[in-house]
């Protein structure tokens, strides 16, 4: 992809189809000449007689030499516009006929179509944003998930540029003494104090390992973690669900084996979502049909990224019955671990619902935990109490889930960032270069220091790709044309 930056660019920068509103930008040293071939505004004022930047002009876009309709002008001046440039938006009806109407006559005028995220890259060019951050506009114009939509958000505010400039100085400053001595390596002055940067070093590299590990891909954003509610019929599966989801997504009744199938709705949380998936009761099989749901039961039991074990604590049961339940439970979990995944066995919540018909509530779910730990199933902090039908510790139970599908940005919200591939590659390639410089400088005596300086200095480029100090038009063509034009 070529980018030029000296002419007028135009494209819709609405979605496509019938709206309300739709929006025409211009960006470019020409872009308020245009508007004014096809917008005159109310106060019978002159665009460019405005000095101001940030100024709405209400008016009339003119469509034909008789016909107008109403519409806006947004002025945006260099340099505090979105690209760095003069930029105009045109707010009129968004039929599309109308729209391309407009377009056309821009063209005609001098301007020329955008191409896929060039206005974006004409921010990245005038220094507008750092290419992290215009990485982070096309992943937030495509989000599908409020994960990946706070992900961008914290790539748009520099969260990745700040990291990366931070280390990156680092690095230089080491470099700059180390290539100092190489240039005075002749003379008797120690420039370098070669313990003190070996520390320097090192803590650069746990700076980046830290950072690598405490970030996310797009790819793990994306998918939307199961959580599949399980366990005996009757146990009240179905009115968890309905509760969790706050909509009556399954059957509810008190006859044995309501549910039949998956039953799927998306669940909301703090830090992210997943798909909640409410299961048929596992038991005796009495027929075909009961026989085929237990078996979709138990594949997306072995398929989920978490389960949770649904029993029944109600007075009424008695322990050897819920021990029952239990036992059901155990031979799952040996059963899941002989195959290729053993995801049960980590991710395993056991919820004991009903307790609203519990007289010694606390009593009861101490019994549970005691059988628990004696079958080895799970820590006891994982065995929570909860009537789906009161509501009691619902709030708690969804916080439980949160921990385990999102423990990092539950844990640490401000140090987690989700990375593109390309982000993550460069990162790994200036950890790898960090690395190697201390293995070097562990032989110094017989290594030239040359090579420290080159491994360190090229680990730099691979930090300025991130910024994008340091790269290539073929990745920037790579990048931007996963854009939408008008963007």
């Amino acid at each position: 992809m070529y980018f030029s930056i000296d002419d007028t660019i135009v494209a819709l920068s609405s979605a496509m189809g019938s709206s309300a509103r739709g929006i025409i930008r211009l960006s470019g040293p020409g872009a308020f000449a245009l508007a004014e071939q096809v917008f005159t505004p109310t106060s019978n004022q002159h665009v460019l007689s405005k000095k101001t930047s940030h100024l709405r002009l209400r008016g009339q876009i003119k469509l034909t030499a008789q016909q107008s309709c109403p519409g806006q002008l947004y002025i945006f001046r260099e340099p505090n516009s979105y690209t760095g440039q003069d930029l105009a938006e045109l707010h009129l009806p968004g039929s599309p006929a109308l729209l391309r109407m407009i377009i056309e006559k821009l063209l005609a005028g001098g301007a020329r179509q955008a191409n896929p995220g060039e206005f974006t890259a004409r921010a990245f060019f005038n220094g507008r944003m750092d290419l992290s951050e215009a990485e982070a506009v096309g992943e937030l114009v495509t989000a599908r998930s409020d994960a990946q939509l706070r992900g961008a958000e914290r790539l748009l505010d520099g969260a990745l540029r700040k990291r990366c400039s931070a280390i990156t100085a680092e690095i230089a400053e080491i470099l700059a003494l180390i290539e100092a001595d190489i240039d005075f390596s002749d003379q008797e002055i120690d420039l370098v104090n070669w313990p003190d940067v070996k520390k320097q070093i090192a803590a650069v590299g746990d700076d980046l390992e830290r950072l690598l590990k405490n970030s996310l891909s797009w790819e793990q954003l994306e998918h939307l973690p199961q959580v599949v509610l399980a366990g005996p019929v009757n146990a009240g599966k179905s009115c968890l669900a309905n509760a969790l989801l706050e909509m009556d997504r399954s059957i509810v009744d008190s006859i044995a084996g309501t549910t039949r199938d998956l039953l799927s709705g998306p669940l909301h949380m703090e830090h992210g979502e997943c798909l909640l998936i409410d299961t048929a009761g596992l038991g005796a099989v009495i027929d075909l049909l009961a026989k085929e749901s237990q078996e979709l039961t138990r594949r997306a039991m072995i398929n989920c990224d978490l389960l949770i074990w649904v029993i029944d604590a109600d007075d009424q049961r008695s322990a050897e019955t819920m021990e029952a339940d239990l036992e059901l439970l155990a031979g799952i979990i040996t059963e899941t671990q002989r195959g290729t995944r053993a995801v049960i066995s980590r991710n395993l919540l056991i919820v004991a619902n009903k307790i609203d018909l519990c007289s010694a509530a606390v009593n009861r779910l101490d019994q549970i935990r005691q059988i628990t730990t004696a079958k080895g199933l799970i820590d006891q902090s994982k065995v929570m109490g909860i009537s789906a039908l009161r509501g009691d510790n619902l709030g708690e139970l969804k916080q439980a889930i949160e921990g385990i599908l999102h423990g990092a940005i539950v844990d640490s919200p401000g140090e987690v960032l989700a990375l593109t591939v390309r982000q993550r590659l460069e990162m790994e390639g200036a950890a790898d270069c960090v690395k190697k410089a201390l293995e070097l400088l562990a032989e110094q005596q017989s290594v030239p220091v040359e090579l420290i300086a080159l491994e360190l200095r090229t680990g730099l480029d691979h930090l300025g790709a991130i910024s994008g100090a340091v790269v290539t038009e073929e990745v920037l063509g790579k990048i931007f044309s996963r854009f939408c034009v008008g963007k």
